[in-house]
């Protein structure tokens, strides 16, 4: 098994920490501090920030130095608007394209989403939900649109923490909309899955971008 390079390594750490919202929009990346942090030189430092800067987690502005990327709402509003129709294509090759096998999987993932909900758990049920959209986009048999969604999706992650779910009182109305979505799959519903998803994403979007523009 090939062994990380340490810029790869030094990456991955970075990039979960940005992902995860540990490391916050406009939060600078000090170039020594993270060398002394992992005892590596600065070439594999810069390495790093140049692939998240390639994947659209950081910035690099005059003065400033490296930063956590801070999108503006007309941005991420731009986003969201690609996002709804690329996981509405997805939903709609699901629909055409999964196993048995797979459709069963997903309605499984479903199911244990409604134990999260019914326990106000936040967290679980955040993960269920990426399980959920990462089936769906599996199940399309794209790669390409796969790998399209996924960077759009971690550009997002910085402003769709787990905790939004509660603030924005999304568990219980989020669940109703993957049940249409799973139903529609289940049922090779090609017309009913991309509309599902579309309904969902939309929802998510403005629910986001409502929340965001009244903490300004």
């Amino acid at each position: 098994m090939a062994t990380l390079k340490i810029s790869d390594k030094i990456y991955n750490q970075l990039s979960s920490a940005i992902i995860s919202g540990e490391m916050k929009p406009g939060q600078k990346l000090e170039e020594q501090e993270i060398a002394d942090q992992y005892g590596a030189s600065r070439t594999p430092i810069r390495e790093a920030f140049r692939l998240l800067h390639t994947n659209g987690l950081v910035e690099s502005k005059p003065h400033k130095g490296v930063t956590v990327i801070e999108l503006d709402i007309d941005q991420l509003g731009d986003m969201y608007e690609a996002l709804e129709e690329l996981e509405a294509l997805c939903a709609g090759l699901s629909a055409e394209r999964m196993t048995m096998v797979e459709r069963k999987q997903l309605m499984r993932m479903h199911n244990l989403s409604k134990d999260a909900v019914e326990a106000e758990d936040v967290d679980s049920f955040a993960q269920l939900n990426n399980q959920i959209h990462r089936a769906v986009h599996q199940g399309s048999r794209n790669h390409t649109l796969l790998e399209t969604i996924n960077t759009l999706r971690k550009r997002l992650s910085l402003y769709r923490q787990p905790w939004l779910f509660e603030k924005r009182n999304r568990l219980e109305t989020s669940f109703k909309e993957h049940q249409e979505l799973v139903e529609a799959i289940s049922k090779g519903d090609k017309q009913a899955a991309v509309a599902a998803m579309k309904n969902h994403i939309s929802n998510t979007s403005m629910g986001t971008l409502d929340y965001l523009m009244a903490q300004k």
